[in-house]
């Protein structure tokens, strides 16, 4: 387990874009890099990940979309570090430009968040306890077995409006099923379906069939663990009856083959009545029991579409998800000291009860809080070897440290985990308070904190109505 607990440092260091000066940080909260794709920003810079929760997420920023200036100059042509070095012009924020389906030219301000460097906030501080409630922090990578084809010529940014190929009388109830998912998905993007005149027409094909060498009584059926998949409607991973593409499967325990592809076919840019095949995409899948074809596009289709506009690897889609849900309260704790207050968010819960920064924490929620770094690494990896026989074996999974045992809590013993981080304070559970909205952690769900600290000799209390804050992020590659 030596890698559960991440070092405070390395931490801090990974979302911070740049250093005001030696005692603050600001943060953006968004990753680019200069495009050599043709279809897609080719040498400009395109976003490739925005934080969730991020200045760069509240500010409307996505993946994708093409950064054409930075503080008024334009980006084309420019070299990573130049464009890096426009971000720290101006010291509480930056203004950009985008281009993506919605608009050519879209201005855009994002406000820096800047904290002294050595404070730790709640969206950093959850992550690294995840433990207590793996529910809410998915930091989880799996692969679809994605394989595209693009026309080097298209450009798809002059994609408006698309709509669909004529369907068979006796597949056109399953095709509009499948449409819709389509529209909703492009819709996110900022395309629009458009009958009379589209831009491009999307054609599918599918087939899904039993697997005649399939045997029922295979000695290796039900060893296999199942795929983890992360369904977009609700937020969260789901484990769904698909062979893990990246490991071998007998073929006696395959059931079903589904197959599924769709292709683009440009309408803008060529002779009336021709139409030009600008991008496809297809996957093959094993199933090791009955999964309704349009149950797995409901799920899997979404993420197979996000290769589009800009596909990466055209063999396979690697998914990255990130997926926090924290109690927040506004305050920022010290890398070296984790009980002091070295920041409150302006506005926020903990500032409106009065809470400010030098307050040492001596409680949250009767929890003692004398943390430091070591201390509370170690009762940290306690509680969670300790607390394992209360995890559900059907939901294990390796999370993104490589830990290969992460499971989910047992909801029949939602009661004993409760008891367990409260009842033993060698625990040091303080931190269990980001994710105390669950009965696991607290079995009476409060919906306030009561937060004890000492302010120059002083000792006060505060009653601190926390928000539960909720960010999703899923890239592909």
């Amino acid at each position: 387990m030596k890698r559960i607990l991440p070092a405070f440092i390395i931490l801090l260091i990974s979302v911070a874009v740049f250093s005001q000066n030696d005692q603050t940080t600001c943060n953006l909260g968004f990753s680019f890099k200069i495009s050599n794709n043709s279809n897609w920003g080719n040498n400009e810079p395109v976003v490739t990940e925005v934080v969730p929760g991020s200045p760069a997420e509240k500010a409307g920023l996505k993946a994708n979309d093409i950064i054409l200036e930075v503080n008024g100059n334009g980006t084309y042509l420019k070299p990573s570090h130049t464009i890096m070095s426009w971000f720290m012009e101006k010291s509480s924020e930056m203004s950009i430009s985008i281009r993506n389906f919605e608009a050519s030219f879209k201005p855009m301000h994002i406000a820096k968040d800047c904290r002294p460097r050595n404070g730790l906030s709640e969206a950093q501080l959850a992550p690294v306890f995840s433990f207590y409630s793996l529910e809410d922090i998915q930091d989880r990578k799996f692969i679809i077995p994605v394989k595209t084809t693009i026309n080097p010529d298209a450009d798809f940014f002059n994609y408006r409006t698309y709509d669909f190929a004529p369907s068979d009388v006796s597949s056109r109830e399953m095709d509009e099923r499948i449409n819709s998912i389509f529209v909703r998905v492009l819709s996110q993007l900022g395309l629009k379906r458009d009958s009379e005149d589209p831009d491009f027409i999307i054609q599918t094909f599918y087939s899904y069939q039993n697997n005649p060498m399939f045997k029922t009584e295979s000695p290796t059926r039900g060893t296999y663990s199942g795929t983890w998949r992360f369904d977009t409607r609700n937020n969260r991973m789901v484990k769904i009856p698909v062979f893990d593409p990246t490991q071998p499967v007998r073929i006696d325990d395959v059931m079903y083959d589904l197959e599924f592809g769709y292709r683009f076919y440009d309408r803008k840019f060529t002779e009336p009545g021709r139409s030009m095949l600008v991008w496809e995409s297809e996957v093959k899948e094993k199933l090791s029991d009955n999964y309704g074809l349009l149950d797995y596009l409901e799920m899997n289709l979404p993420l197979i579409l996000s290769k589009f506009p800009n596909s990466g690897n055209l063999e396979r889609a690697t998914y990255h998800v990130k997926y926090l849900r924290y109690n927040y309260t506004g305050i920022s704790y010290d890398l070296n000291d984790l009980k002091t207050v070295v920041s409150v968010d302006a506005g926020s819960p903990a500032a409106r009860a009065g809470i400010k920064p030098g307050d040492v924490v001596i409680k949250v929620q009767g929890h003692n809080f004398n943390h430091d770094a070591a201390s509370l690494t170690s009762s940290y990896r306690r509680f969670i070897a300790e607390t394992m026989k209360y995890r559900d074996p059907a939901t294990k999974y390796t999370d993104s440290n490589g830990f290969q045992n992460a499971m989910y809590w047992d909801i029949i013993h939602y009661n004993s985990i409760s008891k367990e981080i409260n009842d033993k304070k060698r625990y040091k559970a303080g931190f269990s308070y980001l994710f105390n909205f669950n009965q696991y952690i607290d079995w009476d769900t409060p919906d306030t904190l009561n937060i004890d600290v000492e302010r120059k000799g002083e000792k006060l209390s505060f009653e601190v109505k926390p928000i539960i804050n909720r960010h999703s992020h899923v890239s592909v590659e």
